[in-house]
C-alpha cells in the first residue's frame, strides 16, 4: 500500500492525484488545477467526503441524482483505453437500475470538439446516456485529472465511495454490487463480479481508498 500525497481540499480528494502511475493504467490528461477551497468536507462515518454540490456554479449538477448512486467517467476520444471502456460502461447502463444508478459520462475536450461526441455518441450507442461536455476543461481542472479514463464513484447518501482508472466489465461489477445497487427489473441474468483482472490475470486497473485526518484534510491511499 502506497500513501498518496495529502490533499487540501475535497476539489484535489476527487483528483486522486497520484504521484507515479503505470503508463498502461490511463492516459496523460491536463495538470492544470482549480484554485483550492480550504473549507473542510464533511465526512461519513467511515471517513468519505460528501461531494453531490462539490460541481456547484458548473454545467455538472450532482444533486439532481440525490438517492442514486453516481458513477462519474471522466474521458476523451483519442484516449485508447477510454474507447477500450466505453462499451463495457453501456453494458452496465443497460443492466443496472436507472433508478438506483446515474451513469454521467464527461468529454474532456483536450483536443476534441462537439463532432467527437457525436461520433462516439454513434459509435457505442449512447443515445439514452447522460453526457456532459468538459468544453472549457474545467470539470478536469477541478478535479486535478491526471489521466484518462477517470472514474469515481459515489454512494447513495452523497459521499465519495471511491475512484479507479480503466476498469474491465468485472471491475465495474464489483462497484456496483458494494454501492448496492441492483439490476434493471427486466433483466433476467446476475453478472458475476470475480475480479478487476484481465483474462491473464494482470491488474486492469487502479482503485484508491479515501480518509480524512483529524484536521479536515482528506488523502488517497492506493490499494491494490
Amino acid at each position: 500500500m502506497r500513501t498518496m500525497k495529502r490533499l487540501a481540499t475535497l476539489l484535489t480528494v476527487l483528483a486522486l492525484a497520484v504521484t507515479a502511475m503505470p503508463f498502461a493504467a490511463a492516459e496523460t490528461a491536463p495538470a492544470e488545477t482549480a484554485a483550492a477551497d480550504t473549507t473542510p468536507a464533511e465526512t461519513n462515518e467511515a471517513g468519505k467526503p460528501y461531494v453531490l454540490n462539490v460541481f456547484a456554479g458548473t454545467n455538472l449538477d450532482l444533486t439532481q441524482y440525490q438517492g442514486k448512486a453516481i458513477w462519474l467517467n471522466f474521458f476523451t476520444g483519442w484516449c485508447t483505453y477510454c474507447m477500450k471502456e466505453m462499451p463495457e460502461i453501456k453494458r452496465v447502463f443497460d443492466e443496472f437500475d436507472p433508478d438506483q444508478l446515474a451513469i454521467v459520462l464527461i468529454h474532456v475536450w483536450d483536443g476534441e470538439n462537439g463532432d467527437d461526441s457525436k461520433s462516439i455518441i454513434e459509435r457505442f450507442g449512447l443515445q439514452d446516456m447522460i453526457m456532459v461536455e468538459d468544453e472549457e476543461m474545467q470539470l478536469a481542472g477541478m478535479v486535478g485529472l491526471q489521466g484518462y479514463p477517470t472514474s469515481f464513484f459515489i454512494d447513495k447518501e452523497g459521499y465519495l465511495y471511491g475512484g479507479t482508472y480503466t476498469l474491465d466489465y468485472s471491475g465495474m461489477v464489483e462497484y456496483m454490487t458494494g454501492l448496492g445497487v441492483g439490476l434493471r427489473p427486466e433483466a433476467t441474468a446476475t453478472p458475476a463480479a470475480t475480479s478487476s483482472e484481465n483474462r491473464d490475470g494482470s491488474r486492469y486497473g487502479k482503485a484508491f481508498a479515501v480518509t480524512a485526518d483529524a484536521n479536515g484534510g482528506v488523502s488517497l491511499e492506493n490499494f491494490q
